[in-house]
């Protein structure tokens, strides 16, 4: 095992009681293991992994509610920006 899994290894490990729960919690938010989820929570912490899935699960329920903008209409209106951008400086 290299330097850095046996590093997570032992990290994941010693983990307290609470950081334990932390994990499994957002584990089961994201439907992955806590062996899965904890590279990702020992490389970036759990504030940030926590504010990352939330913003997943934010994402999601705008999709659902219609709060977004179909991507063929964001590239239809920029592709129109850049034609008037090379327009105006082709003229």
């Amino acid at each position: 095992m290299d330097s850095r899994r046996s590093k997570q290894a032992e990290a994941l490990a010693t983990l307290g009681v609470e950081e334990r729960a932390r994990l499994e919690h957002l584990a089961g938010v994201a439907q992955l293991t806590p062996e899965e989820m904890w590279p990702e929570v020992w490389q970036y912490g759990f504030d940030d992994v926590e504010d990352s899935i939330q913003a997943g699960l934010d994402a999601d329920e705008d999709v659902r509610a219609g709060r977004t903008v179909p991507h063929d209409e964001v590239m239809a209106k920029a592709l129109a920006v850049l034609e008037a951008r090379v327009r105006s400086k082709a003229g």
